[in-house]
């Protein structure tokens, strides 16, 4: 993996808190797997009030540099972008000094999104993080004793890597999502505009589904003009595969290929930034094996599918009848992957 972020960075082209300084605590000892955590900068304290003015209670702020190396995390700090990259065990995580939002990378696919209610802040040239956001962020379960101001925090490191520039390698990432990072904090707490419709099946069924414009422009707008053009009236599920994918869009009952023209591959691997990740639901354009080869089929994805993630140009998501996906799935086939008893799209609705 560190070899493919490194031949992948090659072939790319391309708040409601208020918050009041903070205050040096060396009373405060953090510990992690039993160990001390020392710096040159004891841990800090920094009272929270929330948007109505009332205290919420008080973060213990640490350096970013000592937590991270505590961690075995590889850090990059970016001063053009005030940006952090860490890379730990094919997992990059991305934040951004006073940002509310980091981002989990698995892969070249968006795992998770965290909302902190105390971003990272620059005192004195340092940076420090809030000790409990990040580390949980990376894995850790963490624990806080107000007896002894102690912080406690446990993480099973596993086998010691050596991730040295790992992270300056990969910092591209953080550069780019910062570019589209407010589209993306909307896509992870679900605020993102979308475009709704159906799949209305042969049987009655009806599959509903979201669009994604913002984050696959040309595979949005090329599927839903082929919608509203009826393309997709009467064509079949010709592919499903169990546990992976129901495969759709573009042959006719008689077994007819439909065609229509090709889009641009909107995927990491022809250099669009897209981080959509393959998860159980997730509406994805098909596609040959070139690049921008894709046009009018498409599949949903009925198991996670990380490897698919940076190939395929994810665009949508299945937000109700996943059951009748299953069960597409499930469907006898034969030794091309195609259901025996056809299983007819009647139309796709937009709303």
């Amino acid at each position: 993996m560190k070899k493919f972020f490194s031949v992948l960075l090659a072939c790319m082209m391309f708040a409601s808190c208020l918050f009041v300084p903070v205050f040096a605590d060396e009373d405060i000892t953090v510990f992690v797997n039993g160990e001390e955590l020392i710096s040159d900068v004891p841990p800090q304290t920094l009272p929270v009030y929330d948007a109505q003015g009332g205290y919420a209670g008080d973060r213990v702020m640490v350096p970013l540099r000592a937590i991270s190396e505590k961690l075995n995390v590889d850090v990059y700090w970016d001063g053009d972008t005030s940006g952090i990259t860490l890379y730990r065990k094919d997992n990059l995580y991305i934040m951004w000094a006073n940002m509310d939002t980091a981002f989990h990378l698995q892969g070249i696919g968006l795992e998770k999104s965290y909302e902190m209610d105390v971003p990272p802040t620059i005192i004195n040239s340092r940076t420090l993080v809030p000790v409990r956001a990040v580390a949980e962020i990376l894995g850790a379960v963490v624990e806080w004793i107000p007896e002894t101001k102690t912080v406690e925090i446990r993480c099973d490191l596993g086998e010691i890597e050596k991730n040295e520039t790992i992270a300056e390698q990969c910092n591209i990432y953080q550069v780019i999502l910062k570019s589209v990072y407010q589209t993306y904090k909307s896509y992870a707490n679900g605020t993102l505009e979308t475009v709704t419709g159906k799949f209305v099946m042969e049987s009655g069924e009806e599959i509903r589904f979201e669009l994604y414009p913002q984050l696959a422009p040309q595979t949005c707008s090329n599927f839903i003009k082929l919608a509203k053009e009826k393309f997709y009236d009467g064509t079949i599920f010709h592919r499903v595969v169990q546990d992976f994918v129901a495969q759709g869009g573009g042959f006719d009952t008689a077994g007819n290929q439909k065609l229509a023209e090709t889009v641009y591959g909107e995927f990491v691997l022809n250099g669009f930034f897209n981080l959509v990740p393959h998860k159980r639901g997730m509406l994805s354009l098909a596609r040959p094996d070139a690049y921008d080869g894709g046009s009018c089929q498409f599949f949903i994805v009925q198991k996670d599918a990380p490897t698919l993630n940076g190939g395929y140009a994810t665009f949508g998501r299945i937000t109700e009848g996943m059951e009748i996906v299953d069960a597409i799935c499930a469907a006898e086939t034969d030794e091309y992957e195609k259901p025996v008893k056809p299983i007819v799209l009647k139309q796709v609705v937009i709303d």
